[in-house]
């Protein structure tokens, strides 16, 4: 758990898929630990939840066949690599039926990380990473504007990402 976090206690009785198939707060724990760290070895994580190594792979391996766990990703500083730009999107849509075409197409733009079904003003909301100005107005008006299905478009540039953290289950 990073320092300041506080854990989020309220577990519920979270069921997945049917009644048999649920996690406890153990598989929270471990949720936890590689939520922080998705390269932490078992080994470590067992240490860590005072349990044994092949509880915690049995524990995982149950909870990425039940679709809670989706996979491991690296946590990309992307401006060090040249990618100086995050820019939120907030999509309107022309007609609320093209919402699954909408997608489809923007799922197929490199430059998009993430695409929200959302409530509210936007029909949709995108992250986005883009270079520079330059490529971030080519993507924009040249690909995402294109867009059958579009109606409309209103962008917010980040200035400063100031904190990327996951729910800490304790």
């Amino acid at each position: 758990m990073q320092y300041g976090q506080q854990p989020f206690n309220d577990l519920g009785d979270l069921k997945l898929n049917n009644m048999k198939d649920r996690i406890d707060e153990m598989d929270f724990k471990i949720l936890s630990l590689l939520a922080d760290n998705a390269q932490m070895p078992y080994t470590e994580v067992a240490k860590k939840a005072g349990i044994s190594p092949g509880t915690v792979h049995a524990r995982t391996k149950k909870m990425i066949n039940l679709g809670l766990i989706k996979g491991a990703t690296l946590n990309l500083d992307y401006s060090k690599i040249g990618w100086k730009m995050t820019i939120f999107l907030g999509v309107y849509l022309r007609e609320s039926f093209m919402y699954k075409q909408v997608i489809l197409a923007l799922e197929k733009v490199p430059e998009v990380v993430k695409i929200h079904h959302s409530t509210g003003k936007y029909d949709i909301f995108i992250k986005m990473h883009a270079r520079d100005s330059m490529h971030y107005r080519k993507v924009y008006q040249d690909t995402i504007l294109t867009i059958d299905g579009i109606k409309g478009v209103e962008s917010f540039m980040s200035v400063e990402e100031n904190m990327n953290r996951h729910i800490c289950f304790e």
